[in-house]
């Protein structure tokens, strides 16, 4: 048999070369290639560190057109930064109708008319009131003058009435007790009788007559005149009682007017308001980044809706990572993670908010990058960069740049994660 020869101490002559044969060294080689290759496939899963199926991403924002019209401004350009409530743009709508706006502002105006009109009614009849008022009490102020002097006017006449009365009555009695002597004839008597009733009579009526004047006095001194040629009122305060119904017309019209003058008021606004949202809209960036894709032009027709520019919203930061499917169960929300930006030495702690199994489809929108493509066996995780500031600095805050994510923890226990 063929072999080597040895040494008495079984070690090979010097000079000697060793020879293995070929499908022995055929066999190692694969061998050592299946090692390489499961560490290839299986080495990331067992450190948890994932290749560079991973891009840096961000929200966007699309801005849309509140009202239609025209671009009236320029749009920014592309990656322009703009911080939150910049203005962006001008919408100018000049087919917008304010027939609206006009009828209630014409309704307006002749409503506060016709209450300007009301008022100076009010004041007139106010001061006729007043003139009246003072006319009134002047009249009755004389009257009661008047009837006082007439009152003594006719007690005077009433007292010399009863005087002419007596003495008439004396000269009935004399000639009577005269007629017994025959001095004084019978038709003397007669007449004599005949002048003290007729005496007596007239000094009755003076003092009614006297009565009668101090009872229209009492009741002027009230404000209420009795004659048989007057009215129970003066004239002046009939007109007075007539002017303060008017007025009382006047008062409650124009607190009507007033209500409708307010209403119209508040139309008037709300509808101005409306009009100039309308008619004419500046938009305004509602966060802090950069724009993204603009999708209008000056002199553009928007309609309403329609979107006008994206923007990047650079306040958070995101990694969106393609992770084998085993790994499903280790990626809870909460799990700090680490992420390289491949190309440079910066690494940037994160935090998985979402890990699912998407095809990417209904949440592609949402980020400005396109999401990694996911084979049957692999799931979407998405991370959040914790201190995204020094990434918001740099053009378009570095979205679409490719990462690395790499996992130095243990993945957390499942009644840990029970606990969350």
């Amino acid at each position: 048999m063929r072999g080597s020869a040895t040494t008495a101490d079984g070690s090979l002559p010097a000079g000697t070369r060793v020879r293995f044969p070929l499908g022995r060294v055929a066999r190692i080689g694969i061998a050592v290639a299946i090692l390489v290759t499961a560490g290839a496939i299986y080495g990331p899963d067992l450190i948890y560190t994932t290749s560079s199926e991973a891009v840096l991403n961000a929200r966007v924002i699309t801005v849309a057109a509140p009202i239609e019209g025209r671009i009236a401004s320029i749009p920014p350009a592309e990656g322009t930064v703009v911080a939150a409530d910049t203005p962006l743009l001008t919408i100018e709508n000049p087919l917008f109708d304010r027939s609206r706006l006009d009828e209630l502002e014409a309704t307006r105006t002749r409503t506060e008319a016709e209450l300007t009109g009301q008022n100076r009614l009010i004041e007139a009849l106010a001061n006729q009131i007043v003139s009246l008022d003072d006319q009134m009490r002047s009249y009755l102020s004389a009257t009661v003058t008047r009837l006082a002097l007439a009152q003594k006017e006719a007690e005077a006449e009433a007292t010399a009435a009863e005087a002419t009365a007596a003495d008439a009555q004396h000269n009935f009695e004399r000639k009577s007790a005269l007629r017994a002597s025959t001095t004084v004839s019978v038709a003397d008597v007669d007449q004599a009788e005949q002048a003290a009733i007729r005496t007596k009579a007239m000094a009755e009526r003076a003092r009614f007559t006297a009565q009668r004047v101090g009872a229209e006095l009492d009741a002027a001194k009230r404000g209420v005149l009795v004659a048989a040629d007057r009215n129970d009122v003066p004239y002046s305060e009939q007109r007075i009682d007539e002017f303060n119904a008017r007025k009382a017309e006047a008062e409650v019209q124009a607190a009507i007017l007033t209500a409708r003058l307010a209403e119209l008021d508040r139309q008037v606004l709300a509808e101005r308001t409306r009009a100039a949202r309308l008619a004419r809209s500046e938009i305004k960036a509602p966060v802090a980044g950069v724009v993204w894709r603009p999708l209008v032009a000056q002199g553009s027709t928007v309609a309403h809706d329609a979107p006008l520019m994206t923007l990047i919203d650079c306040a958070e930061l995101y990694a969106t990572a393609a992770f084998s499917g085993r790994q499903f169960d280790d990626l809870h929300p909460g799990r700090t993670a680490t992420v390289h930006l491949l190309g440079t030495d910066h690494n940037y702690p994160a935090t998985i908010v979402d890990a699912r199994a998407l095809g990417g489809s209904d949440v592609e929108e949402r980020f400005a990058a396109p999401l990694p493509k996911l084979s049957g066996r692999q799931i979407l995780a998405v991370l959040r960069i914790d201190d995204p500031r020094s990434l918001a600095k740099k053009q378009y805050c570095d979205v679409g740049r490719r990462v690395e994510v790499r996992f130095s923890d243990k993945p957390p226990s499942d009644a840990n994660v029970s606990q969350r």
